[in-house]
């Protein structure tokens, strides 16, 4: 029995934030600095099917977005667009992820690894809220 070939890693051919006219190029290493309410725009050299992109926070869970896909013959393009603007400070990454698994499947049967792409929103994050004061108990 073959033994089934190891997941690839997915390329992408540009991963965007956009505000307006101005678009940010986000780089792999983490490093770009986006504004707090951009959209995002992720392309790849291939056309994949039961594909999704999520926008997850520093704890792990997802944030609220809109989310639109064109896979056209060999390529693909995601849009994102989150429901709020991002908290100035913190720390995000963008998911390409497969629907059924966490595996990327092209149309022509190519199991890929999850993309993920991290980055930073500009901006000084909110101040903690206040603690709660303790209640005095009587004695």
């Amino acid at each position: 029995m073959p033994v089934p070939a190891a997941p690839l890693v997915l390329p992408a051919t540009a991963v965007e934030a956009r505000l307006g006219d101005t678009v940010v190029a986000i780089a792999p290493d983490g490093s770009a600095l986006v504004d707090p309410a951009a959209s995002f725009e992720i392309r790849l050299p291939t056309a994949v099917r039961g594909t999704r992109v999520v926008l997850l926070d520093a704890r792990d869970a997802v944030v609220p977005s809109n989310e639109s896909a064109e896979v056209g013959g060999s390529a693909s393009r995601f849009t994102l667009v989150p429901m709020e603007p991002l908290t100035p400070g913190s720390r995000f990454v963008l998911r390409v992820e497969g629907l059924d698994s966490r595996l990327v499947r092209s149309v022509d049967g190519r199991a890929f690894e999850p993309l993920a792409i991290p980055f930073r929103v500009a901006g000084e994050p909110p101040p903690a809220p206040p603690k709660k004061a303790k209640k005095k108990r009587p004695r």
